[in-house]
């Protein structure tokens, strides 16, 4: 029989490097799992505070007036000067356009020739009637004579009357091609250039009545009972938010927009004429109401979930409780909302409190400091 073969060990020695990395490994993965599963959330948290806070609705539109007269000529002719464009402001009097009026002038220039002729004609007969009176008076000619005389003076006076008032028309229709403003605002658009030819009627410039500016603004129909004319509110024009303008609301259209599922809300408010821009986007925040001395939450804390609305409040146990709250009075314009619950002044509210559970531990992380 052969000698039995020697089995070959290894010298334990030589695995415990791997055992080592295998510990370590499992380790990582304890430490892992312990962390993502077992370790508490971090969270932020606010104080639920006590105190007054406004309730605003807002909406979107476009700056416009109430009056957009297109300021036009009153007869034909052809335009000669046009002395305001888009931008300038115009009050009642200044003068707009200048049309062209060689042809006017000479006929307020003829028909003041034919009152001068009227005029000497007038004193013509006068005098023939006073000579007639005379001679009548020593029986040298009849009464009839002095009648026919009569008569020739009172129509050279007519004629003298239809004269002057030939006069006053043609210097009236002169005067008629200088365009003048009725309005006080600003020149929106220039509708002519000198040369145009135009017509009886035809406007020249449209001038924007900034004596009443509002917004024309969409507001969403759920406040529409809330919504009501003479409330107080805060413009915003687009390209200008750190210079708002108080107004009050002017008008609420009694009909909503089915589609759109909104409700125009005119909101007046009083701008310099140099600022006024026909069309500009603005928003506006109209006050409806005030609550006072309200529970107020950071809009943050407050989790949908369907149709409730919930906080979670963090405990002295390192353990959050869930609240469900009622939202009151709010403004687009503000981090924070007035809230009614199980709350009181003090409580701390988490904030983004997504996927918390109601008893769940979590870790307080330090607030900063108050400015």
């Amino acid at each position: 029989m052969g000698r039995p073969e020697r089995i070959r060990r290894r010298p334990i020695l030589s695995v415990l490097p791997k055992l080592s990395v295998y510990a370590l490994v499992v380790a990582a993965v304890v430490a892992f799992v312990k962390y993502q599963f077992l370790a508490s959330r971090e969270v932020s948290v606010a104080e639920v505070e006590a105190r007054t806070v406004g309730a605003e609705v807002q909406g979107t539109g476009t700056v416009t007036t109430k009056v957009l007269p297109r300021v036009g000529t009153k007869i034909t002719g052809r335009v000669e000067r046009v002395l305001v464009d888009e931008g300038d402001v115009v009050r009642p009097g200044d003068l707009i356009a200048v049309l062209e009026d060689a042809d006017l002038r000479h006929q307020v220039d003829r028909a003041k020739a034919r009152l001068e002729a009227a005029k000497a004609s007038a004193r013509q007969t006068k005098q023939t009637w006073d000579r007639m009176r005379a001679i009548v008076a020593r029986g040298a000619a009849s009464h009839d004579e002095l009648d026919v005389a009569e008569e020739k003076y009172r129509v050279a006076e007519s004629m003298v009357r239809v004269e002057e008032a030939e006069v006053r028309y043609h210097e009236f229709k002169l005067s008629e091609t200088k365009v003048t403003s009725s309005v006080s605002g600003v020149v929106t658009r220039r509708w002519v250039d000198p040369g145009d030819a135009v017509v009886s009627g035809q406007p020249v410039v449209t001038v924007a009545d900034t004596g009443t500016v509002w917004v024309a603004a969409n507001v969403d129909q759920r406040f529409a009972g809330k919504v009501r004319k003479g409330q107080p509110a805060t413009v915003v024009l687009r390209g200008r938010p750190d210079t708002p303008f108080r107004g009050e609301v002017a008008r609420v259209n009694p009909q909503a927009d089915p589609v759109t599922e909104e409700l125009l809300v005119e909101v007046a408010f009083p701008l310099p004429p140099e600022e006024f821009r026909s069309g500009q986007w603005a928003e506006v925040y109209i006050e409806v109401g005030t609550a006072s001395n309200a529970l107020v939450v950071p809009k943050a804390a407050v989790l949908p979930f369907g149709n409730d609305r919930f906080v979670f409040v963090a405990g002295p146990d390192g353990t959050v409780r869930r609240v469900k709250v009622t939202p009151g009075a709010t403004s687009p314009r503000l981090p924070v909302v007035a809230v009614a619950g199980e709350l009181k002044a003090g409580d701390r509210v988490v904030l983004k409190p997504v996927g918390l559970k109601d008893g769940e531990a979590v870790r307080v992380l330090p607030s900063p400091p108050k400015p």
